[in-house]
């Protein structure tokens, strides 16, 4: 029901009509006039506009509830089973979602309101970042962002319909975003690697460096590197677990002899900053911060260790396309190298293939000499195979 309250300005005495239209499921609407025709008529106005696009055929269950009542319930019942990491990551997307249409009830919830908001999402560009004045720094959202947000909206109004909150599910509607493209292959060449590792161990963050080593004898990701507690790591067998993966899997990575050189360090350090502090933190990290409780926050360091370095188009995540790179030249397949990054498929690994090239033209030359020397004048060939078909033994390349 339309509401009008008559109010007088402070400054100059002057009097208008403030009218708010409330409508069960819609943010509420509010406009002032200085004539109280003018509020009734808008008010009447209003509301039948929002009665004709109200949706009939809602299901009782679905009476009343907002886009705010299921992102409540997906945080509760579906959300807490996922990877902690994909936790950390819907934060961001579910906060906005439920900021900008959470105070909508699920049948005002159209294709176009959607579209609309992920075409403002995408002009807003990215406002984490900050130009020298405060102001956002401008630059555009990636296709590949947009594409997030939109596809936590669609498992929301999946979760929705599937709950009997909702009869129809306007994601149908809504172009969906297809053909992204986010293979990077930026690695460090070996000129760049040593400055980089020179400015991180010249960094005010005493364990920036043994991160950063660790990211690149790894290819682990940041999240997993900072997710170690003391208990993951064996420093005798020569092994970490990362618990806390993208895709949920726990895995095992080996660490070469000069990574378990520096860890007996930060093991150490480690272990001394938690026998001194006065509490007992649940949690001890293998990179904690200095009140114990979280893991240490790198960004700043890395980022000045970065640009102190003159890395251009360089991001934390590239230290592991690097890993990557490093063990495509040196002769690893894909198979190992997917194993080693922690990837399912082999999908995500095959940028690296034009690496590997070279090697695997040094398999195909080899092979046809062992098959077809001296076959050209007529003589048999120089090497017997063996019943598998192939004298050729491919040798794993040690980890990094």
């Amino acid at each position: 029901m339309p509401t009008i309250e008559k109010r007088v300005r402070s400054d100059n005495g002057d009097t208008y009509y403030r009218v708010r239209v409330r409508v069960r499921g819609l943010p509420e609407k509010q406009k002032t006039f200085k004539r109280l025709t003018d509020a009734k008529l808008w008010a009447q106005q209003t509301e039948a506009a929002i009665r004709r696009g109200e949706v009939q055929n809602v299901v009782p269950a679905a009476k009343g509830k907002t886009l705010a009542d299921v992102i409540e319930r997906y945080k509760k019942r579906v959300l807490p089973h996922r990877a902690e990491s994909t936790q950390r990551a819907a934060v961001t997307y579910l906060a906005h979602w439920e900021k900008v249409l959470g105070a909508y009830g699920l049948t005002y919830i159209t294709a176009d309101l959607i579209e609309a908001e992920l075409e403002k999402l995408a002009a807003a560009g990215d406002t984490r970042r900050k130009s020298e004045e405060g102001e956002p720094a401008g630059k555009p959202k990636s296709r590949k962002t947009i594409k997030h947000y939109r596809d936590t909206l669609a498992l929301l109004m999946k979760h929705a319909k599937a709950w009997g909150w909702a009869t129809q599910n306007p994601m149908e509607g809504v172009t969906p975003i297809t053909n992204i493209r986010d293979e990077r292959t930026r690695f460090l060449s070996d000129a760049e690697r040593a400055v980089l590792l020179d400015a991180c161990k010249a960094s005010d963050n005493d364990q920036l460096f043994n991160i950063v080593v660790f990211a690149l004898s790894t290819g682990a990701r940041k999240s997993e590197i900072l997710g170690l507690t003391l208990a993951d790591v064996d420093l005798q067998r020569g092994s970490a677990i990362f618990r806390d993966t993208k895709n949920g899997d726990t895995r095992a990575a080996p660490l070469a002899r000069h990574l378990r050189e520096l860890l007996t360090g930060q093991v150490a350090k480690a272990e001394a900053l938690y026998a001194a502090l006065s509490h007992a933190p649940k949690t001890r990290w293998l990179f904690p911060r200095a009140d114990g409780v979280l893991p240490i926050d790198i960004r700043t360091a890395w980022e000045n260790a970065r640009d102190k370095a003159g890395l251009v188009d360089f991001r934390f995540h590239d230290l592991r396309h690097s890993t990557a790179s490093y063990l495509a030249m040196k002769g690893a397949s894909l198979v190992e190298i997917a194993e080693v990054l922690g990837h399912r498929t082999l999908q995500m690994v095959r940028r690296y293939a034009h690496l590997s090239e070279s090697h695997v033209k040094g398999l195909v030359e080899s092979l046809g000499e062992d098959i077809f020397e001296g076959a050209a004048d007529g003589a048999r060939p120089a090497k017997e195979l063996n019943r598998a078909g192939s004298s050729v033994i491919r040798k794993v390349p040690a980890p990094l």
